[in-house]
């Protein structure tokens, strides 16, 4: 069985592969990771079959094989995958589309993990204006609600990053619609303010390793926004 774990939501995504890696140990089986980035194809046949050396069952998980630049190379890897017998699991940090799941089996498990529609209006909300505050901390409760505070502390350090590479005329590729907004959002930034909240981002993410905050990460968050 063919399961294909998907989406910018990175924080979920990985969830739902740990999960389905503690089930496979808890049955006994041999559990397998392998980047796409450092595969060949005598490691991938060899990975793909059926029983390990001590003929235990065998759950393979292969990140990133979709995040790989097209080639003749990637092409043989989806195929050998998409005949193979043994449990199988697709990570990929990147939501796949209707064509990349042509030439995988259809009777595989889909588990997507989009970005929501609520996620991104909090994250156009970011602002130093007062008169954002408000709806900027209400959509921040939303979003940590719906999707976590650990996921939404790493898509405001995102977004910051962008803002920072927009402020220093070093735009990611993105569509123009979605420059001019970020054009617009960069305005109300000085490029040391971005500066500063990055490092302030970088401190909270510290103290959260190393146990050493009063807060947790939400209460963190909540007041860093609310001194933005």
């Amino acid at each position: 069985m063919l399961k294909v774990i998907h989406g910018e939501n990175q924080v979920a995504s990985r969830k739902k592969l740990v999960e389905f890696i503690e089930q496979a140990k808890q049955q006994h089986k041999e559990v397998l990771s392998l980047s796409a980035e450092k595969l060949d194809r005598a490691k991938l046949e060899s990975a793909l079959l059926s029983e390990s050396l001590f003929g235990h069952e065998k759950l393979l998980v292969i990140e990133g094989l979709y995040s790989l630049p097209k080639s003749k190379k990637k092409d043989e890897f989806i195929e050998l995958i998409s005949s193979a017998s043994i449990e199988t699991i697709l990570w990929d940090k990147k939501l796949l589309t209707k064509t990349d799941f042509k030439k995988l089996p259809t009777n595989l498990e889909n588990f997507e993990f989009k970005i929501t529609p609520k996620m991104w209006s909090f994250l156009d909300t970011l602002s130093t204006n007062p008169k954002a505050k408000t709806s900027m901390m209400k959509l921040f409760k939303e979003s940590v609600e719906g999707d976590g505070a650990e996921f939404v502390f790493l898509m405001i350090a995102r977004q910051i990053r962008i803002l920072i590479q927009v402020k220093e005329n070093k735009p990611p590729k993105v569509a123009p619609f979605m420059l001019s907004k970020l054009s617009r959002q960069a305005k109300e930034f000085s490029l040391k303010k971005l500066l500063d909240l990055h490092q302030q981002l970088y401190l909270i993410d510290q103290k959260q390793k190393q146990s050493t905050g009063l807060l947790n990460l939400e209460g963190e968050l909540d007041l860093f926004l609310f001194n933005m």
